[in-house]
């Protein structure tokens, strides 16, 4: 064998492998980065989720691809989410040099349970947070959730039990603050 064949053999056998991983893991990676930012900017992140993939195959884990891929999603997300921060930051600072005429934001409608919970999940820190969606949104178990993060099994375990706390109490706060504020009126 010469070694030109190796060389198109190699390739036609990463090709497969990838069109293989990519069938089974696009649409919930798609899915995963849409629960954390925009719809462009997901698309954006799992283009270049399967773009590493291709480029690092030798650094994918045999029978981990799929959560190799959430981890590096998880990443671009991380960085998306500072690009963004950053810009809107820019942006702000040159609102701030000539204001627009003020316009109300329109809240979509939501029943007060959903609208406590996200206002809850909302108060969490980030790692609280994405731990939460792991778990209830990725349907993750908690070893996956390690894989993702780069941590233990257990210390999956102990941050999603610890996060489930903090979003339980949070919920309770503010379901007994809108009771109270319910018999002031």
């Amino acid at each position: 064998m010469t070694a030109m064949m190796a060389v198109c053999m190699a390739i036609d056998h990463d090709q497969d492998w990838f069109r293989s991983v990519y069938a089974e893991t696009y649409r919930p990676l798609l899915a995963y980065a849409r629960r954390r930012v925009d719809d462009a900017t997901a698309d954006e992140v799992v283009a270049d989720t399967f773009l590493t993939a291709w480029r690092r195959r030798d650094d994918v884990p045999d029978g981990s691809e799929r959560l190799w891929l959430f981890g590096v999603a998880r990443n671009m997300i991380r960085n998306a989410t500072r690009s963004n921060r950053r810009r809107q930051a820019a942006q702000d600072r040159l609102r701030l040099a000539t204001p627009p005429e003020a316009v109300p934001p329109v809240e979509p409608e939501t029943d007060d349970r959903s609208t406590l919970l996200r206002t809850a999940l909302g108060d969490l820190s980030e790692a609280d947070r994405e731990v939460l969606m792991l778990v209830a949104w990725e349907e993750l178990s908690h070893a996956e959730v390690g894989v993702v993060l780069g941590i233990s099994a257990n210390a999956s375990a102990i941050r999603v039990h610890r996060a489930r706390k903090r979003l339980a109490a949070r919920l309770d706060n503010l379901e007994h603050a809108g009771t109270d504020e319910g018999k002031a009126q």
